[in-house]
């Protein structure tokens, strides 16, 4: 039964690749490059379809980092004392 919640492991794991990532290219391609690759990927981030896919990414962050309900895993009975 697969148990509906956050994989933090996962989430670290992603964003770890993503910092590698990121440090990779500023450390490695030259400045001149990478003006004329993200050029017209400035123009992609006006489009309607750029403000969907944020809208999207952080409706997924807030339901990764909502509050959630306590998960008790035993089934003895609870005691109050």
């Amino acid at each position: 039964m697969a148990e509906k919640g956050t994989n933090y492991a996962k989430l670290a794991l992603g964003a770890g690749l993503l910092a590698a990532a990121a440090v990779g290219v500023a450390a490695f391609v030259p400045r001149r490059k990478l003006a004329q690759v993200a050029e017209p990927l400035m123009g992609l981030a006006k489009l309607p379809v750029a403000a969907a896919l944020t809208a999207w990414a952080m409706g997924l962050w807030h339901d990764a980092t909502g509050p959630q309900a306590p998960v008790f895993d035993d089934l003895r009975p609870f005691d109050e004392f």
